[in-house]
């Protein structure tokens, strides 16, 4: 069976916005909002948690639908006969996994498979004939790579950086008119690296396709307060620089590894 990686053409998802609240209650303590959104969102109150939970969703099926072995394929998805489910990845205050769980649909008004019931925990008699549960999600990374080596230089591919319109929207709007652009991208990606020499923690990992990048915060316009995150390559020996991302993207981005700890993206949820 393949499963459809996006969460609303896979089930019938009724009151979406309560059963995020009902999620995040049930969840260890997070903040899953942004304190200054760029965009208004129609869910004001949770909306890093549902773009998490879509990401976890599409991640788990398509992890599901590539396994070759189906006994292996369980591990990342449970579906058998009437019910299926995922583990979300979070917790309960008592550190018990969450789970996503799903019927059968049978509403007439719906002509998707499946129902989404809510979220429960591992003790939820739903879960009661389940075993094993679903792993929790994981990215399997290469190894070569996985810790940040602050020592190792940073090429910027400032070309297409500056010559990409999506790259370049996520600039602050003051600098995108400044004729030494360019260099103080440079300038600005030197200095962060020099940061994380002495403080690396500032350097936040985050997944793409199957491998590890870094997100570098850096400051175009204060010193003090980056403005944006440039994704680090690990390349032999180096990194390369050849995309930017707006704070709130790169909090997204590094949420779906952990929740996040370093400050400059902390700083952005409330």
């Amino acid at each position: 069976m393949m499963l459809l990686p996006d969460l609303f053409s896979f089930a019938y998802v009724p009151n979406w916005y309560i059963q995020l609240d009902t999620l995040a209650d049930m969840a260890l303590p997070e903040p899953w909002r942004f304190r200054n959104p760029i965009y208004l969102a129609k869910n004001p109150d949770t909306p890093i948690l549902e773009r998490y939970i879509h990401a976890i969703f599409k991640k788990q099926a398509i992890d599901y639908n590539t396994e070759v072995n189906p006994g292996l394929a369980a591990k990342f998805f449970h579906v058998k006969n009437e019910f299926c489910c995922f583990h979300t990845g979070l917790y309960t205050k008592h550190y018990k996994p969450i789970y996503a769980c799903f019927d059968r649909n049978k509403r007439q008004a719906s002509m998707l498979d499946w129902y989404f019931r809510g979220f429960a925990d591992e003790v939820s008699p739903w879960l009661k004939y389940i075993s094993p549960l679903p792993q929790k999600p994981s990215y399997d990374m290469t190894q070569y790579g996985v810790n940040y080596n602050p020592e190792w230089p940073i090429r910027v591919n400032t070309d297409h950086i500056l010559g990409d319109a999506e790259n370049f929207s996520r600039m602050p709007e003051t600098t995108r008119s400044a004729k030494n652009l360019p260099l103080l991208l440079e300038t600005a990606v030197e200095l962060a690296r020099r940061w994380a020499v002495v403080d690396p923690s500032i350097v936040v990992p985050q997944g793409y396709q199957g491998r590890v990048q870094y997100l570098l915060p850096i400051c175009l316009t204060d010193m003090e307060n980056p403005d944006l995150a440039m994704t680090l390559t690990v390349m032999d020996g180096y990194y390369l620089g050849n995309t930017c991302l707006t704070l709130e993207m790169a909090y997204l981005n590094a949420r779906l590894l952990a929740k996040p700890a370093t400050a400059w993206l902390t700083d952005q949820v409330m």
